[in-house]
């Protein structure tokens, strides 16, 4: 899939890379079912990349369609289809608004238009994420190691409306200290934890009152530092036998990213390093000038293979055990460092 952010000189340390949804739209790289508004795509495993960003994305049509991580929807629907308020019960067909009413606008420069109280205005039609994840977890793989930035993250109408009248399979959020929040952490390009986890609450009840934000709101990542993958976990004060009741729901925009030097970014590898064949079914070949370490990690971050070459010109990796999808391969020899996307088939 055609990835397409908003990009400023990219070979250049410092450049900040921010998440363009819209761009990817007009390039017919997405396209929306025209009635409910959700990418055409959802129930299959369709890569969902942007640029750098590469948004965990796993779907099916069996069991009349599902999927997991990452979607994109447009329709900016608010309604509440199923909690114990609505005389309507039907989120699965539902599942595609988000409780802004729409996208984020931007000016003619990629800006974020705001209203006079400082809040982004948004816009049904206007394309973004939505981020579901029964096991809690939804990732963000880069290609190559950034400078984490901000993110703008917003609330879906299921866990919005059962936390606050409840749900078939839920509870209100009606009680002192309860909450349903967002938890993102970072890990460097071999899965390593980064920085220190930046926590935004969805809900919260505190001082007699549920407090749920209808607005995109920008949350700082910073405090991350510099990471290879990002990683969205939910988490509720709403739990079962079976783990958390809360619908494991939330949307995303303008996920903003800055360079942090020329290892900043994947770039066509050096002369001295080749990685092939790409695509790759079973043997994996790394060639360089005197191979220091390679290291290899999956959509999700997490590290699947790591070798200390000790100066080695060639090197073969067995893959096909690998499950199919994207990887990131990073190889240091005595020229540098390089960061390679492949595909294993």
């Amino acid at each position: 899939m055609l990835g397409i952010v908003a990009w400023h000189n990219p070979l250049v340390a410092q450049d900040t890379i921010t998440l363009d949804l819209s761009a990817a739209v007009e390039s017919g790289a997405i396209l929306f079912d025209p009635e409910k508004g959700y990418w055409t795509e959802s129930f299959s495993d369709a890569p969902l990349v942007f640029g750098p960003f590469t948004f965990f994305h796993s779907g099916s049509t069996e069991y009349g369609g599902y999927w997991s991580g990452f979607v994109v929807g447009n329709n900016g629907d608010t309604d509440d289809y199923g909690s114990l308020n609505s005389a309507v019960g039907d989120w699965i067909s539902n599942q595609w608004g988000n409780m802004a009413g729409g996208g984020i606008q931007t000016d003619s420069k990629g800006g974020v238009r705001k209203d006079e109280d400082g809040k982004a205005l948004t816009e049904k039609g206007i394309p973004y994420l939505l981020a579901f994840s029964s096991g809690g977890e939804a990732v963000v793989t880069l290609d190559g190691e950034y400078e984490a930035l901000g993110v703008y993250l917003n609330n879906h109408p299921w866990p919005y409306y059962d936390n606050l009248h409840g749900g078939a399979f839920t509870r209100a959020l009606n009680q002192e200290g309860d909450y349903f929040k967002v938890t993102v952490t970072g890990r460097n390009t071999v899965g390593e934890a980064t920085g220190t986890a930046v926590e935004y609450l969805l809900a919260e009840y505190k001082d007699g009152a549920l407090h749920q934000s209808t607005d995109w709101e920008w949350v700082d990542l910073s405090p991350l530092g510099k990471v290879g993958s990002l990683v969205f976990t939910l988490t509720s004060t709403d739990e079962g036998a079976w783990g958390m009741n809360t619908a494991a729901y939330f949307c995303l925009d303008k996920l903003q990213i800055r360079t942090t030097g020329a290892e900043g970014i994947i770039a066509p590898p050096a002369a001295t390093v080749q990685i092939y064949p790409n695509p790759v079914a079973d043997r994996l070949t790394v060639t360089g000038s005197a191979i220091r370490q390679v290291a290899v990690v999956d959509i999700s971050g997490r590290l699947v293979y790591q070798f200390q070459a000790n100066g080695q010109p060639q090197l073969t990796i067995p893959v096909s055990q690998w499950g199919k999808g994207a990887y990131i391969v990073r190889v240091t020899d005595a020229t540098g460092t390089v960061f390679r996307k492949i595909v294993k088939k």
